[in-house]
């Protein structure tokens, strides 16, 4: 305690144009949960306390302010924090608004910080998004530090280095990028660090808008570069495998970066289970990825244009189940495509209580009536049934949004050029993968190469 002692006794009343306490009154005025308060004196001025209630801890408040609780050192000597620099406003107001408490005397500039934030979080819950079929049974919350600290426990080593910045003029929301520092690329390390150093932006609240923030490439944008997840033991994976993790502070999810196109159809599961599974499952993806992409448009393609591909049983059953349904092919596979995306997002969107009950009247309900009503066929309700399902195959959420938007193209090239507008379709998918990046890596590289160094 004598060091603040001192720090006391040796301010100056320099008689500046406003004291500290006075313009933390300026700028925090109109927040009533904003107080100034006399603990003290000091050589005949008074030494006041500026904090915000909501954020301090009432328990060292009700410490600190009370007289009964011994002299101003005793009261003051758990707490003393950093000091703030003759008229540094700033630095005093982003004191403030991290919980901590600054001590100000009569008619000084100067202050000293004083530690008294509560942390608020909830307690380590299960993921939320994804599903763990196997592996720890924990999320991350939205701590940084609580995180960070689930991260080390799980890689103890020095190797795991942490490299923290704050992002927004108004929030300055603490973010942290980790690497191992003897498999991650310097060239990536150095990019990220660049390119979130030179963010001009009032606030981020979430790592899916640090990700758009970062992804410069607006025609780049479809696919995702990095993989948002809330599981440790998935970031721990990509860390030894090279790769990039950053952390925000407030939400639970962290991006991996960087991300190529089959780290989509990857889940932490698969290292967790035989190989020969493993496989397996990830050719039964890659399939429903194929089948979620072609199936509407292969129905639209050998129905209306190229039926003389198919054999004359086939293209008569078809023929007999489009029989009194008043639309041309086209049109009704996308309005089935349509209403089942309205069932997907409702069931998405909606309370877990609810969604069930929307889901079950949407798809077995609505769908039953539809056929009755002969608006659409009954092969097309198969078809868009299969559709729907291979979707929920995929892993990634975002990668399952990009498959959504992209059947409907394949549907448009069908209906315009049949099966040769669906390999267009297909071929222009390829060229336009090939043609990103995931943060200097290419966007369809098989297995992230594993290059040394450090940073």
């Amino acid at each position: 305690m004598p060091a603040l002692l001192a720090s006391l006794h040796t301010w100056t009343v320099d008689e500046p144009e406003r004291s500290l306490s006075e313009e933390l009154c300026r700028l925090f005025a109109g927040c009533e949960d904003y107080i100034c308060v006399k603990i003290g004196e000091d050589g005949g001025r008074e030494v006041s306390l500026c904090y915000l209630t909501t954020l301090a801890s009432p328990d060292k408040l009700r410490f600190v302010v009370s007289e009964e609780a011994g002299t101003l050192e005793s009261r003051l000597s758990q707490y003393e924090g950093s000091a703030i620099e003759e008229a540094d406003y700033d630095s005093a107001e982003h004191a403030v608004c991290l919980g901590m408490a600054i001590l100000c005397l009569q008619g000084s500039s100067r202050g000293l910080v004083l530690n008294l934030h509560e942390v608020q979080q909830r307690s380590l819950g299960s993921p939320f998004t994804e599903n763990v079929l196997q592996g720890p049974l924990y999320a991350f919350n939205e701590n940084l530090d609580l995180n960070t600290a689930i991260v080390r426990q799980r890689i103890r080593s020095s190797k795991l280095k942490s490299w923290t910045i704050e992002i927004g003029g108004v929030t300055r929301t603490k973010c942290a990028v980790l690497h191992l520092a003897d498999k991650a690329d310097p060239d990536c390390l150095r990019r990220i660090q660049d390119a979130l150093g030179a963010l001009k932006v009032e606030g981020v609240q979430d790592t899916g808008e640090l990700l758009r923030l970062l992804d410069t490439k607006r025609w780049a944008r479809l696919f995702p570069k990095a993989i948002l997840t809330e599981r440790p033991d998935r970031v721990s994976i990509d860390l030894l495998q090279g790769k990039l993790a950053i952390l925000l502070d407030g939400t639970p999810f962290a991006l991996l970066l960087p991300a190529v196109y089959t780290d989509f159809w990857h889940s932490p599961e698969d290292r967790y289970v035989n190989p020969f599974v493993s496989v397996f499952l990830n050719a039964l993806r890659f399939l429903a990825m194929l089948c979620n992409l072609t199936l509407p448009a292969l129905y639209i393609a050998l129905t209306s244009i190229n039926v003389d591909v198919n054999r004359l049983e086939i293209s008569l059953a078809a023929a007999a189940s489009r029989e009194g349904v008043p639309y041309p092919v086209f049109v009704e596979t996308m309005l089935m495509l349509i209403i089942i995306d309205f069932i997907t997002e409702a069931g998405t969107r909606l309370p877990n209580a609810i969604s069930a009950t929307v889901t079950m009247v949407g798809g077995v309900v609505l769908g039953q009536a539809i056929i009755q009503a002969s608006i659409v066929s009954n092969l097309l309700v198969i078809i868009v049934a299969a559709t729907a399902i291979t979707n929920f195959i995929v892993i990634d959420y975002q990668m399952g949004l990009v498959q959504r938007i992209l059947k409907y193209f394949a549907c448009i090239g069908a209906a315009v050029a049949g099966l040769l507008g669906i390999v267009f379709c297909l071929a222009c998918l390829v060229f336009y993968l090939s043609s990103l990046e995931s943060f200097g890596t290419p966007y369809l590289t098989p297995l992230l190469q594993k290059k040394g160094g450090g940073a």
